[in-house]
């Protein structure tokens, strides 16, 4: 090295520092992406319209988030690429209806529909257009309907036509009954469904007229295939009904006579018959002219009604069709009144509270009503009245706070029949203690992320869920989440760059007021490098004028080193092969780190799998391995910012690869990643859970990755110095 050489290294250097110290300053990239909760940020945004991948070099754009879009044109096409894509789905899921392909069919909405639905949604929201969601999601629904209802008619269809080749009159006519209910459903569901393309037609620019005629095909042959069996197997029924009075209430029930005969006028008598009257469900039985009476007390039927509609229904095994006709009412409000009220008198979290009571219009039962349940200002169930009486044991949760709370029943109709009410009795509830555990743990050495795992229970070790954990560091509240059915709370945060210096305290905290679980607080110790730390607390300001100070020391030392240089007879010549024995091999130390934070990512895996969580442990399984194989990829790119896909075909061109013999057995380090991946697809985007044992694949997959790591960088033979 020259003497102008060493001087503007040690300038560089010098700058380098500074550059490097808390003014200014850039932290580095985190490895938020390996966790759970946040692996989000590795993995493609909800919005992201990606293509499913087919081989290692099918490359496609995978990400259209609105965050990463500025011009409102861009998010514009978005949607409307999304809204063709749906249309399309309607439209082959018609056909192949129509075709009676029923998996295929289906297959339009399973999963692929309501994600682009959920992105369609956010996108349009974005945009000055008016968006369709609900009228997509509405015809979506519809026609899901219709194909399941489709697919079902057929198969009854075809057991019924087994049992009459059998000569089974009985199982027959019984499976005619049911296919006369699947018909009129898919008469009803693809009405609507059509009504939907109209409205989307309209309202779009999607033509869905194939659609709409593959779904009145479909329709059009179950009718006529229903007409057949109907003329097959029952005979048509008519039904009459006189009511003695028009305005009817609870106390002033309606009270009618009718007559159920057979189309050609022959009376079905002495017959136990069924009667569907309003909301209600009827017996009676008839005389030997088919006549017979009712009487019907209105209780949840709306003060709007002016027609109440009178239906008889047939057993399964009769060779008669139902009938049904209408008759004109005006429904007057009553008040109830709930009487013998008995409660708990003392409650805490978990345990059972008994209430019991009657329901009755002066003494008269109210049956068939159901009453919701209350605790405080909680809604905790409901219960229904059988001869005007209820009883029911309800768990107190812990969102009520503790004191003196009310307990009770309330009837919550709103302009219907029967007014509404609630009784109340007093009861106490207790504050139940509680306890608290909490790990954190960084996820990179380089990062500020931090997992943080805990529990909330009570002192007997019960879970309390739905309660809120408040998670801070240094005073600095990162986030507030809502522990699990069992108690669990998990999060990924982002420690501030200010606080990120040494032993940080991670304090969970549940604040117990408003609830009737005791406030608890639980910590964790994570510790950072102090590089980032202000020398002395100085400012800026003055840090600045250190630095230039520092400067010109380094400046006159360089001159001086320069001097004595040139005086010398004789340089000292280092041997470059003893510097390089001196010199550490970071490398080597940051693959230790790495295999470390891998391990301690794969035993969380396994403490997320034994609480049943498996998709975590998926999550955890494949954050280490990210961890372990982002320093084999060598990329100038922050790895973290990769999707997970993104990463998989990154490492196979920098690294990962895989040899013919490998290939073959499927146990190359690509076919292992490639696993991997791809039940980290489906643990995060998948509204399916992976199964326990798919988890522990993956987790045991994983470590093997993470093994193989290790071991291809201790088995690499060391480069000479020459």
């Amino acid at each position: 090295m020259t003497d102008l050489r060493a001087s503007s290294a040690v300038f560089v250097v010098a700058v380098l520092v500074l550059a490097s110290g808390p003014v200014g300053g850039v932290a580095p990239a985190t490895a938020a992406g390996f966790e759970s909760d946040s692996v989000g940020r590795m993995a493609q945004s909800p919005l992201a319209v990606q293509a499913e991948e087919t081989d290692d070099s099918n490359v496609t754009t995978r990400h259209a988030n609105p965050s990463e879009y500025d011009e409102t044109g861009d998010l514009a096409a978005l949607e409307h690429r999304l809204a063709t894509r749906m249309t399309d789905a309607l439209d082959e899921g018609a056909i192949r209806l129509r075709e009676g392909e029923y998996d295929r069919a289906a297959g339009s909405f399973d999963g692929s529909y309501s994600e682009l639905l959920d992105q369609y949604d956010e996108i349009a929201a974005e945009t000055p257009n008016e968006s369709r969601s609900e009228l997509f999601e509405l015809a979506g629904e519809n026609q899901r309907a219709v194909i399941d209802t489709v697919r079902e008619y057929h198969e009854v269809k075809a057991a019924y036509e087994e049992a009459r080749a059998a000569g089974d009159g009985e199982r027959a006519r019984s499976l005619a009954r049911e296919l006369e209910t699947l018909a009129a459903t898919a008469n009803e569901s693809s009405g609507e469904l059509r009504e939907n393309y109209d409205e989307l037609e309209a309202e779009t620019d999607r033509n869905l007229s194939a659609a709409d005629a593959s779904i009145e095909e479909v329709n059009e042959e179950i009718q006529a295939e229903q007409a057949t069996i109907r003329e097959t197997e029952f005979v048509p029924t008519a039904l009459t009904v006189d009511a003695e009075r028009e305005e009817i209430s609870f106390r002033e029930p309606l009270t009618g006579a009718g007559r159920i005969r057979t189309a050609d006028g022959r009376p079905i008598g002495d017959e136990p018959i069924r009667l569907e009257v309003g909301n209600e469900s009827l017996r009676t039985t008839t005389d030997a002219d088919g006549s017979f009476t009712f009487e019907y007390r209105p209780t949840d039927d709306r003060l709007s009604t002016e027609q109440l509609t009178v239906e008889y229904v047939p057993t399964n095994d009769s060779v008669f069709l139902g009938s049904e006709t209408t008759v004109d009412v005006s429904i007057e409000q009553v008040e109830p009144t709930v009487s013998n009220l008995e409660t708990t008198d003392e409650v805490a979290y978990g345990e059972t509270a008994t209430v019991s009571g009657d329901l009755r219009v002066d003494e008269i039962p109210v049956d068939g009503v159901s009453l919701a349940v209350t605790l405080g200002d909680e809604r905790l169930g409901s219960v229904e009245t059988t001869n005007g009486s209820f009883e029911t044991d309800v768990q107190a949760p812990a969102s009520v706070a503790a004191g003196e709370r009310e307990v009770g029943v309330r009837l919550n109709y709103d302009d219907r029949a029967l007014a509404p009410v609630a009784a109340t009795n007093d009861v106490t509830v207790r504050e139940t203690e509680a306890d608290m555990d909490v790990s954190a743990n960084r996820l990179s050495d380089e990062g500020r992320t931090v997992a943080v795992d805990g529990t909330l229970e009570t002192v007997d070790g019960t879970g309390i869920a739905g309660q809120p954990v408040s998670l801070s560091a240094d005073g600095t509240t990162l986030e507030t989440v809502t522990s699990d059915a069992d108690g669990s709370v998990s999060a990924t945060v982002e420690i501030p760059e200010e606080a990120a210096v040494g032993d940080v305290r991670i304090v969970a905290t549940h604040d117990g007021s408003g609830s009737n679980i005791a406030s608890v607080t639980a910590a964790s110790t994570v510790t950072f490098s102090a590089a980032n730390r202000s020398w002395m607390g100085l400012p800026a300001w003055a840090l600045l004028g250190l630095g230039v100070g520092l400067l010109a020391a380094l400046g006159l030392a360089a001159f001086a080193w320069r001097s004595r240089a040139r005086s010398s007879q004789s340089g000292d010549r280092r041997d470059p092969d003893v510097t390089a024995d001196r010199s550490s091999n970071p490398d080597s130390s940051a693959e230790r780190s790495r295999t470390a934070t891998a391990e301690s990512l794969l035993a969380r895996g396994h403490d997320s799998l034994a609480r049943g969580r498996p998709d975590r442990a998926v999550e955890m399984g494949y954050a280490a391995v990210r961890h372990a194989l982002s320093g084999r990829v060598d990329t100038d790119d922050a790895t973290d910012a990769l999707t997970h896909w993104e990463f998989y075909r990154r490492s196979a061109d920098r690294g990962i690869g895989e040899s013919d013999a490998d290939r073959e057995s499927g146990d190359s380090e690509r076919a292992l990643l490639r696993r991997v991946t791809e039940h980290y697809e489906r643990a995060t985007f998948d509204v399916a859970d992976v199964s326990p044992e798919e988890a522990e694949h993956v987790l045991e997959t994983g470590r093997r990755l993470c093994d193989l790591t290790a071991t291809d960088d201790r088995d690499a033979p060391t480069e000479s110095a020459d």
